[in-house]
């Protein structure tokens, strides 16, 4: 629980640069998607998606390198933080992938695709996040505790591989319709 607790303060205080990014480019695809500029709608997406991908990928980087270094701000405990450090380069695992479903969760809300939003947003965590919870334990009984752990990682993975894919589709159907 005490780890959880970490790794929810821990994902919030990272995160909060990315949702700032996000918030900042949302205006400029709106725009260009109302003014029918198609062109830069794309390029406003693909700068979007390369910041999101290397802001994700370098906090990624940094937990499976340093993981003791984050751990370390919400506990000084020798052993909590050994235990700390190995579950959040576990729970961590995709979260160099996590640019993705930022980028295309606002980019849907910025076409007018809300609906789109938030079915990927809820699928992440309560589709998938929270049956997996129950059912990994259950598979991978040689540690229950790191199944749980792992089931983070498995989340995040098919969650944006569903949403990379309805994306792609829906931001080909909303671009070809200002043509």
């Amino acid at each position: 629980v005490v780890i959880l607790g970490i790794y929810y303060k821990l994902q919030t205080f990272l995160y909060l640069p990315a949702g700032g990014i996000v918030q900042g480019m949302r205006p400029l695809i709106s725009y260009n998607y109302g003014a029918r500029n198609a062109d830069r709608v794309k390029g406003a997406f693909q700068l979007l998606l390369k910041v999101s991908l290397i802001y994700s990928t370098l906090i990624w980087l940094f937990v499976q390198v340093v993981p003791q270094v984050f751990a370390g701000m919400f506990t000084s405990d020798a052993e909590l933080l050994s235990f700390t450090s190995r579950a959040l380069r576990i729970y961590m695992a995709c979260v160099f992938m996590f640019g993705i479903q930022v980028a295309c969760q606002m980019a849907f809300t910025a076409i007018g695709f809300a609906k789109e939003s938030i079915i990927v947003a809820v699928t992440r965590k309560f589709v998938l996040l929270l049956p997996l919870i129950y059912i990994l334990p259950h598979v991978l009984t040689g540690n229950r505790t790191l199944a749980v752990y792992t089931a983070e990682p498995v989340a995040d993975f098919l969650a944006v591989t569903f949403t990379a894919l309805l994306f792609r589709k829906q931001f080909k159907k909303a671009l070809s319709s200002l043509m």
